[in-house]
């Protein structure tokens, strides 16, 4: 009977708790940029324990192809790192991608996709220790049009991951935390033909 009620109860209380977290970072989508996010924890990105990878399935594609990026998390420091298990993509989650048409220097347009805000954990075991030179990653797969990609020319991807979880949820573990600030990979160029 316990577990029927606290499973009734467990839905309702995460969401809340996911809105009442993710509100302050709520805001329009293009208002936020991976350029405005070079800085980690008021740390030059370089010294960052944790280390962000971006990866393409290729350099090349065709204007109506899909992509595979893989985004992946590598603890850089001597002590492990805690990171949130649940790796999804959108603001209020834990992972966003941008792309640059390289001949503009202008951000593509995104729409507005992801999850809904994630659940905060439950117990130490909604997080994954990642020891030293451990790596923790999504794979994300998309059409180029869903993204923005209208035309062929060159274009930069760059990915992001931050924390949607609050330092006060730690759980007693050195969590990578909201507070620490987001963390961008590496850009990658492709090129489009026709």
């Amino acid at each position: 009977m316990r577990s029927i009620l606290l499973r009734m109860f467990a839905l309702p209380a995460y969401l809340l708790c996911a809105f009442v977290f993710a509100a302050p970072s709520v805001g329009p989508t293009s208002g936020q940029s991976p350029a405005s996010s070079a800085r980690a924890g008021g740390v030059p990105h370089e010294g960052c324990p944790l280390e962000v990878t971006l990866k393409t399935d290729r350099n090349s594609y065709k204007s109506g192809d899909g992509i595979t990026v893989q985004v992946l998390l590598t603890n850089r420091s001597k002590s492990p790192l805690y990171i949130y298990g649940l790796l999804d993509w959108g603001e209020s989650a834990s992972l966003s991608i941008w792309l640059r048409d390289v001949a503009s220097g202008k951000d593509l347009p995104q729409r507005l996709w992801g999850a809904p805000p994630s659940p905060p954990p439950a117990s130490r075991e909604g997080f994954v220790r990642l020891d030293p030179g451990y790596v923790y990653g999504e794979v994300f797969r998309e059409k180029l049009a869903d993204l923005g990609v209208q035309k062929k020319g060159e274009y930069e991807i760059v990915a992001e991951y931050h924390s949607p979880i609050p330092s006060s949820m730690n759980f007693g573990l050195p969590i990578w935390s909201r507070e620490k600030g987001a963390v961008p990979s590496n850009r990658v160029t492709i090129k489009v033909v026709d």
